[in-house]
């Protein structure tokens, strides 16, 4: 249920007028993918739940509504600024006739019916868009509409349409479906899509086999059961059993709309050239601490990186130094996800083996709707001469790290990049995530420590500094906060500020409410599912959660403890969520720089503590109210103003930087 407001809240943003328009229609499309995912990964579970009834019900009110939005918002306005969809019957015969030649001639070569025989289908795609087309003599034929072609099918400009005119890709097909079964009587045709579930199975394998078995297994989930159906509710109740027969859908997983559409395809959009439609170009800035070589910038004192606002290039440029180096001796990093096609970060990794270091990449072959690429990253990594580890028995390595090994004279010394975020030069510009450089040995030695225990070399390390699942996160968290529970109950001022991206183990949500019982004021930042309800009389008084949706995904972990005045700020890749103590590998790392800490608590997080703009707050009856500003004062967008600290830090402001924190706290 708690996620289910999260999509909500995605769909308020398509709905903000404040937001730019395309923008807008993004966020439509991020719901559309949410919705898929919740689907295809929750919906075996929480179909068989006694609430599954009152979820689906949500659920297809979601849908319902985004559908709506589009419609009745997004496509009016699109029209006032010059973008206009129109409906295929409403082309004039020279404009029909201009969109089935590019049919003919773009479209037709792309695709290939699947013909049905009365037989289960076990290998028709899930997601996407199908017509279900009954034909002459009983048949039953699906069509995909072609993934790999916009869903907008432009039309030339004529006097009648000055501005850029596009028609549904769907609707093209639909009026030409004719062509595609020529010779053949169309007695109906409507469109459908479904949603399997998610899950895959690997079989034990050796190293060397796993890669090839996970691919294997991701093309077995096209065969897993359909979890859903959406059918247009026009389509004839025979031609929906039929559907339902050959595609084995039970009848409590179809879903009757009005009208189907892909929503993430709506990304589309994204393609169109107005800037005056978007956000304002983003140039992510470079420390001036960093110079031109990054062993000496990261010996000079540790450096923080923020994403998107400051620029994942010192990430890459580290790694392409470190493969050049012949000092460096040994890399080694854990990959969950990357770039799709070409990544920078494998290219580096890739020169550094192929120069002779030792190159170790821990690549987690179970990262969901990634497990293809990231078995063919660790096969061109392998071919390299790397050497590929994959994740102990039963665990998931999540933790984002990377520790370099350089001979400086008569010692090594290692340089280490840990992060909340992943190793992707694209994401980097979406997400907001926070990263650490540094080369404080009590850091890089427990990093190394973990890389051995991945690779088999020892049985569980013994970790000094950092905190790390599944050895001691869950009881890390517990003594920090009863840490703060003794500060409080000593009489002085208590308090802890967490963020994260959801919040769902019963123990972490038990420790925070006896911390609220016991005088600490708990503010929670959590972008996602928490299943804690804040402000209830007794138990969770003293929590304040509050969830931030906007231009870039919240993606920063963060903990802060005010320890009686001696202050503890962590960054880290774990949620607090039981897979994330008990059935993963992550990392919390302590910021033992001062500014870097100060920084953290002070800049980042007091800044999405003051946001009144993009901010919700959870009430305790599990709904959210978003957050205004009080009359008289401006609102604050802690995103915005995160870019514009960001400039200013990158132009050495400090003046304007402190007025503007000023202004947030």
């Amino acid at each position: 249920m708690s996620l289910i407001e999260f999509e909500r809240r995605v769909l308020e943003e398509a709905r903000d007028e404040r937001n730019p328009l395309l923008e807008r229609v993004k966020f439509l499309g991020i719901l559309g993918r949410n919705l898929d995912e919740f689907v295809m990964v929750r919906g075996r579970t929480w179909m068989a739940s006694p609430s599954a009834k009152r979820l689906t019900r949500k659920t297809h009110a979601l849908l319902r509504d985004g559908f709506r939005v589009l419609r009745r918002d997004l496509l009016p306005a699109l029209a006032k600024a010059g973008i206009t969809v129109v409906e295929y019957r409403e082309l004039s015969a020279v404009e029909r006739a201009e969109v089935d030649e590019r049919f003919v001639e773009a479209i037709l070569p792309l695709i290939t019916p699947l013909v049905c025989h009365g037989v289960p289908v076990a290998d028709a795609p899930g997601l996407g868009l199908n017509f279900a087309v009954e034909l002459d003599a009983g048949r039953l034929a699906i069509v995909r509409i072609p993934e790999q072609l916009s869903i907008l099918v432009p039309l030339a400009a004529s006097r009648e349409r000055a501005r850029e005119a596009f028609v549904w890709l769907h609707q093209v097909i639909g009026a030409n479906l004719h062509r595609v079964f020529p010779g053949a009587r169309i007695q109906s045709a409507h469109l459908f899509r479904i949603m399997r579930d998610a899950d895959i199975v690997l079989e034990a394998a050796t190293a060397d086999e796993l890669p090839q078995r996970t691919i294997a297994a991701v093309q077995q989930r096209e065969t897993n059961p359909v979890l859903m159906m959406v059918v247009e509710r026009a389509a004839p109740a025979r031609l929906v059993d039929r559907l339902a027969h050959v595609l084995s859908v039970q009848t409590e997983a179809i879903v009757r709309t009005r009208e189907v559409l892909d929503l993430k395809r709506l990304w589309d959009f994204t393609q169109l050239q107005r800037a005056d439609l978007r956000y304002p170009t983003l140039a992510p800035r470079t420390s001036a601490r960093i110079g031109s070589c990054m062993f000496t910038s990261i010996r000079n004192g540790d450096i923080l990186l923020h994403h998107p606002f400051e620029s994942f290039r010192p990430v890459i440029e580290l790694l392409r130094q470190a493969a050049a180096d012949p000092a460096v001796e040994a890399i080694s990093a854990t990959l969950y996800r990357t770039d799709r096609g070409n990544s920078p970060v494998i290219e580096a990794l890739i020169d550094a083996a192929r120069r002779g270091k030792h190159v170790r990449v821990v690549v987690e072959l179970k990262a969901r709707f990634d497990e293809s690429w990231n078995a063919e990253w660790a096969r061109a990594l392998k071919a390299a001469g790397a050497q590929i580890i994959h994740a102990p028995a039963g665990l998931k390595v999540h933790a984002k790290m990377l520790v370099i090994d350089r001979r400086e004279g008569n010692r090594v010394r290692r340089y280490a990049h840990l992060s909340t975020g992943n190793y992707s030069s694209f994401t980097a510009t979406v997400y907001t995530d926070l990263a650490l450089m540094t080369c404080d040995e009590s850091i890089t030695s427990d990093v190394a420590d973990l890389f051995e225990f991945m690779a088999g070399g020892t049985p569980i390390p013994v970790i000094r500094t950092l905190i790390a699942a599944p050895f001691a996160l869950r009881a890390g968290l517990r003594a920090l906060v009863e840490r703060e529970i003794a500060w409080a109950q000593r009489g002085e001022a208590a308090h802890i500020v967490l963020k994260m991206n959801a919040l769902v183990d019963a123990a972490a949500i038990d420790l925070l409410q006896r911390a609220s019982h016991a005088g600490v004021q708990v503010d929670l930042i959590v972008r996602g599912v928490s299943v804690l309800r804040p402000g209830v009389p007794g138990v969770s008084d003293r929590i304040r959660v509050r969830s931030i949706v906007g231009r870039f995904l919240e993606h920063s972990r963060i903990w802060y403890f005010r320890n009686g005045g001696v202050e503890d700020t962590f960054i880290g890749s774990a949620d607090l969520m039981p897979r994330n103590f008990d059935r993963r590998i992550e990392i919390v790392v302590p910021l033992k720089d001062r500014a870097v800490a100060h920084r953290v608590r002070y800049e980042i997080l007091d800044t999405y503590l003051s946001d009144t703009l993009s901010a919700r707050e959870l009430l305790s009856s599990g709904r959210y109210r978003r957050l205004v500003p009080k009359p008289g004062e401006p609102g604050i967008s802690s995103q915005s103003l995160l870019i514009d600290l960001a400039a200013a830090e990158h132009l050495d402001l400090p003046s304007r930087r402190s007025e503007q924190l000023a202004e947030t706290r």
